[in-house]
């Protein structure tokens, strides 16, 4: 019987490789969600890295959906109040503006022309910054269905995941997201 021998940089090679292939084969399978082939998304995806920040889709609506957020997930930065910064986070802004709450949910998006200054504010446990001028923004279409609660105070009896997990978690988190917003460009078909 052969022994097969592995040097460290083959191992480094077929590790790549393995990582590389199931990034790709779950891919498929997490950009497009079981609801009716709306592309589901991470909580810090944005229109910019998606590759929808042009002047051609002014006016046009997409949806997502967000899943539902975890307690210690890291949200994309948001500015804006009401239309957002076309680079503002989309799940984080959908709970901003009361379209949805952490628990995730179909959003609707319609880009539009930019504005001179967006305005932060702080809404639902979300705060947003005021940012100047960009070239293309967004806002969300339909009923807002989370109200601005004050009072909210969340659940602290879970377990605080310890910061080796969080930094795992939020890595895989990232490169899922980064796979996820490339099917969503090819879905879209941009060019």
């Amino acid at each position: 019987m052969k022994t097969i021998k592995f040097n460290s940089q083959l191992k480094l090679v077929i590790t790549s490789w393995a990582i590389a292939f199931s990034a790709t084969f779950l891919q498929s399978a997490n950009a497009q969600s079981l609801r009716g082939g709306i592309p589901e998304i991470g909580w810090r995806s944005r229109l910019s890295s998606m590759g929808l920040d042009q002047a051609k889709n002014i006016g046009k609506t997409y949806n997502f959906y967000c899943q539902p957020a975890s307690k210690d997930m890291l949200h994309a930065p948001i500015w804006g109040t009401n239309t957002y910064t076309i680079n503002s986070g989309i799940c984080t802004t959908a709970v901003h503006s009361g379209m949805i709450s952490e628990s995730g949910g179909i959003v609707s998006v319609e880009l539009l022309e930019g504005q001179e200054f967006y305005t932060g504010s702080s809404k639902n446990e979300i705060i947003s910054e005021d940012h100047i001028g960009t070239s293309l923004s967004f806002t969300f279409i339909g009923e807002a269905i989370a109200v601005d609660n004050p009072g909210y105070q969340p659940n602290n009896q879970q377990r605080r995941p310890s910061t080796i997990e969080r930094v795992m978690v939020n890595s895989v988190q990232r490169g899922l997201e980064r796979s996820i917003e490339r099917a969503i460009t090819d879905i879209f078909k941009i060019d």
